[in-house]
């Protein structure tokens, strides 16, 4: 029997593909010798080739699937600043002067998606609006307002808001007040993955769908790369497949026992009033909690559907039972959303770096972007200009995220012990409110 929160047309794929035609790509050359080779067609990758071929530089795209088909397509479509890694966490693990470079570097990310936006007229849904980040406990609230000074340094204007002052900001009263951090943005993805790929081929890329990258050897000073369509050799190669990693050639292995890869969900509701909508996000843009693995809610494109993600890395049924807990968390704090129908519910994943913030960086000559830890649009599209901006010698200043991947502790278990992991930052966020 169906879920009672279901629409009679609900369906497992993603709200943001609806209705979008496949990625036109241009046929690509014959030849077979590239001066950089980029696998893997999401933000990184793509924001990689866009740089590249404005300089002038031949680069070719081997995505596996289509554009569209990955992980980019299935975020939630949050265009934020707020790296996973609390700022005492990374003043723990670098120091303080690195963890404040970090979040300072991970403002000037979400800038430059957006600045790439408008550049491009890519057509997406770019919403800059303002986010609050609702304090589950008073001690989480405490924590908040003790990072407050480091927060403004860092990410502009962010202020502190009470309890008593929250429903200006959300329509519940179930959080402990939390803060509001200006110029956050909500977009489409699907349609900003497709805008770079456009702008990417126009600008001289190639595109190669449906090709994966099966065996990356190196051969004096260029590389040889496998594919089920027949080899190619680069100057450069870069490695941008994310979570995929552990798909894709075995000299990348070591890599992606770096990275533990979670689960991720996002759902739809069907379209709702715009008065309704007002009731529930007076605020006007996304929502989230100070849970480990966050609960986040946010106006669709066109502001008349609730975007809704959570519950990452938890193993409990179908994408039905799914939907029915998602939708559930925010229901039992948001009174006004009850009697509203989910009309999507879709999977993705995204892979976590032990020390919870992306990386850039080379193994053995090829560089990568990696561990997007569930900031993908922002970070990933920041990071594969970076590295753009490296293999042409043209990077000139220091990322804060260009740092040795760390080694993950008990790797071989880890994909088994993800439900634990998962448990574990529940426990924690329950026991140490």
């Amino acid at each position: 029997m169906r879920n009672d929160i279901l629409s009679a047309d609900f369906t497992t794929q993603p709200y943001w593909t609806d209705g979008l035609a496949p990625f036109a790509e241009i046929p690509p050359p014959s030849a077979r010798h590239v001066e950089v080779a980029v696998i893997g067609g999401g933000f990184a990758g793509l924001s990689a080739a866009l740089t590249l071929a404005r300089a002038g530089r031949g680069v070719t795209v081997f995505e596996a699937t289509t554009i569209g088909s990955g992980a980019a397509a299935r975020a939630a479509g949050s265009l934020g600043h707020v790296p996973k890694a609390s700022l005492s966490e990374l003043e723990a693990l670098y120091g303080r002067s690195a963890a404040l470079a970090a979040y300072t570097e991970a403002r000037e990310a979400k800038e430059f998606v957006a600045d790439l936006i408008r550049e491009y007229q890519i057509a997406c849904g770019l919403k800059v609006v303002n986010r609050f980040i609702a304090a589950h406990s008073p001690r989480a609230f405490e924590r908040q307002r003790k990072s407050l000074p480091s927060l403004q340094a860092t990410m502009g204007a962010v202020e502190l808001v009470s309890r008593e002052h929250q429903r200006d900001q959300v329509g519940s009263d179930a959080f402990f007040g939390g803060i509001r951090i200006a110029g956050a943005a909500t977009l489409q993805p699907a349609l900003l993955q497709r805008g770079i790929a456009t702008a990417a081929q126009a600008a001289g890329a190639s595109i190669r769908q449906n090709t994966p990258v099966t065996d990356v050897r190196q051969n004096g000073a260029r590389f040889e790369i496998e594919t089920p369509g027949g080899s190619f050799s680069a100057d450069h190669v870069l490695l941008a497949i994310n979570a995929e990693v552990r798909f894709g050639p075995r000299r990348f292995r070591d890599l992606a026992r770096r990275l533990v890869v979670i689960p991720a969900y996002g759902l739809a509701t069907e379209e709702v009033e715009p008065e309704m909508m007002s009731r529930v996000l007076p605020i006007g843009g996304p929502v989230s909690d100070t849970y480990k693995i966050i609960n986040y809610i946010a106006p669709s494109d066109n502001g008349r559907r609730f975007i809704i993600s959570g519950r990452a890395g938890r193993s409990e049924g179908g994408l039905e039972q799914k939907a029915e807990r998602m939708f559930g968390y925010f229901a039992e704090r948001f009174p006004d959303l009850r009697g509203i129908k989910v009309s999507h519910c879709w999977a993705g994943r995204f892979a976590v770096t032990s020390d919870w913030v992306p990386h850039m960086g080379l193994d053995e000559g090829v560089h990568y972007v990696l561990g997007c830890c569930g900031t993908g649009i922002p970070m990933s599209t920041w990071l594969g200009h970076r590295v753009a901006l490296k293999i042409m010698k043209q990077d000139d200043k220091n990322s804060a995220f260009d740092r040795p991947l760390p080694a993950m502790s008990f790797t071989a278990a880890r994909n088994a012990l993800l439900p634990l992991m998962v448990r574990a930052y529940a426990l924690r966020d329950r026991l140490f409110r």
